[in-house]
């Protein structure tokens, strides 16, 4: 009986978003092979791929109902992964400092572990809307820097710093506030449990 049910689950989080989701870790070891190699166009084009579908995936969801607790979990830990692994090719090809993509990296790892905290008691953080722009300034990074367009680095490098600071704080009371939360709900089952 347990196979017929862990089939049924499989089938049912297969879905296009998911698909969609996971499209982008296909497109990984080519791009960062791309990256490596300084083949820039193409490393550009399977970038560009990779966005539209971290566009695509979350948009089909809403419209096609299809929403799920997996695939918000999936769709956050793939962005993490993706950003991280690009990152760390750069500063290998010496395109970037490797203190920024440290900054990024423990950032992302930071929230990773708290997200996973929050998750095991039954509660997903969604992003707010500094973690969304800091998001959209991390592609508008990893373009910069891949591209070498200097007369922006600067600029770009001090804006990232910038979010990097603000949407780790940002998430800091977040995270308390919903840790709270989730105490007090458990706390109030207890209480609400039939002794023996």
């Amino acid at each position: 009986m347990r196979i017929p049910n862990r089939v049924n689950e499989i089938v049912k989080y297969a879905t296009i978003p998911n698909f969609l989701t996971l499209s982008r870790l296909f497109l990984l070891p080519l791009i960062l092979l791309f990256l490596a190699r300084q083949l820039t166009t193409l490393a550009l084009v399977l970038m560009a791929l990779s966005w539209l579908s971290d566009a695509l995936d979350g948009f089909l969801a809403r419209r096609l109902n299809l929403t799920s607790e997996v695939g918000k979990i999936l769709d956050h830990l793939v962005d993490k992964i993706w950003v991280g692994s690009v990152l760390a090719i750069l500063v290998w090809t010496k395109r970037l400092p490797l203190s920024i993509a440290l900054g990024v990296i423990i950032r992302d790892l930071l929230i990773v572990v708290g997200s996973s905290l929050l998750i095991r008691r039954g509660l997903i953080l969604s992003s707010n809307i500094f973690g969304k722009l800091a998001g959209f300034f991390f592609a508008v990074l990893i373009i910069t820097y891949t591209l070498q367009l200097k007369p922006l680095m600067v600029w770009v490098f001090y804006i990232i710093w910038s979010l990097l600071f603000i949407s780790f704080i940002s998430y800091i009371p977040l995270f308390i506030k919903s840790y709270r939360s989730l105490s007090l709900r458990e706390t109030q089952n207890s209480h609400l449990k039939p002794s023996n």
